[in-house]
């Protein structure tokens, strides 16, 4: 077999003659640093010729070689003793030496130095021995077993001696772990997120700091919702918005959408229309539908096609008029579509009161009620919860609360610190709340009795048939009488 010969480029240019080229011997290429050392090899035999001594001959070389390096820098040479440290001689550590602190031996004029690295930990003063390789005859695995048996050491104490300044020591100080602002609570508060530390999913340490910014984000100028938004439209009324949002739950419940996605599109229908006054009616129905693709998209996993929301419109629209529009709320919202919603706070809010089954589903359904309502859109996501899980416990009280309806003690420390409201400030709240609730037959004659029905089934506990919502419990929040 033949061996194929690489030729030298380095070589070519000195076989170059004036007469024309040399034959060119095959050699091979010279590896890394060969370079360096061939050139400066070269320049001090011609020195030593001229009769220059040998050790000053790479001193005199061509100074544009002063910077070749011989070969290549490993870093493996030792520091430089002119570093700010500590030199403490060597010594040789047996087995039986490393089972103990390390004491500095008497100096000896041949010993190499073995730097001594000292900081400041809290105003104490901890020592850190930087061993290596070559300064030591030790073993690797001696030398970390010496390491991991001088860390727990403590340092030496101020009434030693002298010589025990010198002790080498390496002292890893646990540092005190720094507690988030969501873990200080208050007396007589319990803390409900104790056992969720070993799910990351719950993320404990940061939730309650998470939904701090919530509350401050609901309130932002671009997310909430003014009292009577819907005043300066010439076409659009209150009631046409209601039989807009209870058709809009009606089709959420027959695609079979998550709770989230329904309150989403009621946000992004209310925030429109509190921004473009001049919406004709025509279109009405077109913003709803095009909000819950948005919405669709924005929380579900599956979300539907766009064709199957041209089909839920009777073809009033195509699918070029849904696009079109949603481009234009996305532009008026300036994207932003990720505005809090009720039952994020009302899972939070249940998991304070350690509410039942009943209790949250009951919330739920009158959270549903407040967004079909116009009287209680301007309300802040957290007030309707917070209202909402009021009314659950008042009509169903738990039985740690101990008692009936009437002596128990509705809202707790606990609660008023996870929901940052108290009862006197949810008693507006609450007693609009109610009469929504008293209005639910009305609603029904006007044919607006999506939630309803959707409640009414057993996967809801028929919650919207119970007794209590027609019973003297509610007359008496609807007129104000709260339990403080």
């Amino acid at each position: 077999m033949s061996r194929i010969m690489r030729i030298d480029e380095n070589q070519v240019a000195g076989n170059l003659h004036e007469g024309g080229m040399k034959k060119v011997v095959a050699a091979r290429r010279p590896v890394l640093g060969e370079l360096g050392n061939k050139v400066l090899r070269n320049a001090s035999q011609d020195l030593l010729g001229k009769g220059v001594e040998k050790g000053a001959a790479l001193k005199n070389a061509n100074p544009t070689l002063k910077n070749i390096k011989p070969r290549v820098d490993t870093r493996w040479r030792k520091a430089d003793t002119a570093a700010a440290a500590v030199v403490v001689p060597k010594k040789v550590v047996t087995r039986s030496d490393s089972q103990k602190v390390a004491v500095e031996p008497k100096p000896s004029a041949n010993a190499d130095a073995v730097k001594v690295h000292v900081q400041l930990n809290k105003g104490n003063e901890v020592k850190h021995v930087a061993l290596k390789r070559e300064d030591s005859q030790l073993s690797l695995r001696t030398l970390a077993k010496q390491n991991r048996k001088a860390q727990p050491k403590s340092a030496p104490s101020s009434g030693t001696s002298s010589s025990d300044e010198h002790e080498i020591v390496s002292i890893s100080k646990k540092p005190e772990r720094v507690e988030a602002h969501s873990q200080k609570l208050l007396e007589n508060i319990e803390n409900i997120d104790a056992n969720d530390g070993w799910n990351p999913m719950l993320v404990a340490e940061y939730v309650n700091d998470i939904y701090n910014y919530l509350n401050e984000l609901e309130s932002r100028p671009g997310y909430a919702l003014c009292e009577n938004f819907l005043d300066g439209h010439k076409e659009i009324t209150h009631k046409m918005r209601t039989i807009l949002i209870d058709w809009i739950n009606e089709v959420h419940y027959q695609f079979k959408l998550d709770i989230d996605t329904y309150h989403m599109t009621v946000s992004l229908i209310d925030r429109y229309l509190q921004t473009m006054k001049t919406v004709p009616k025509k279109k009405l129905q077109l913003v709803g539908v095009t909000a819950m693709f948005i919405a669709s998209k924005y929380e579900e996993l599956f979300p539907p096609e766009i064709q199957d929301f041209v089909y839920i419109t009777d073809d009033t629209y195509q699918k070029y008029q849904i696009l079109e529009m949603e481009k234009e709320m996305v532009r008026t919202l300036d994207f932003n579509l990720g505005k809090p919603l009720p039952t994020h706070f009302l899972r939070r809010f249940s998991k304070a009161a350690k509410a039942s089954d009943v209790n949250h589903v009951l919330a739920k359904y009158l959270i549903e009620l407040a967004s079909v309502d116009y009287s209680t859109a301007h309300y802040k996501p957290s007030e309707i919860a917070a209202a909402a899980l009021y009314i659950s416990l008042y009509l169903f009280p738990l039985t740690s609360n101990g008692g009936n309806g009437t002596s128990a003690i509705i809202w707790t420390k606990t609660l008023e610190h996870y929901t940052h409201y108290n009862v006197k400030y949810l008693a507006p709240i609450v007693q609009r709340l109610a009469n929504v609730i008293k209005a639910v037959p009305k609603m029904m004659e006007k044919k607006q009795k999506s939630c309803w029905l959707k409640y009414s089934s057993s996967k809801f506990l028929k919650i919207s048939t119970h007794s209590k919502l027609k019973g003297t419990e509610m007359d008496t929040l609807a007129e104000g009488k709260l339990i403080f």
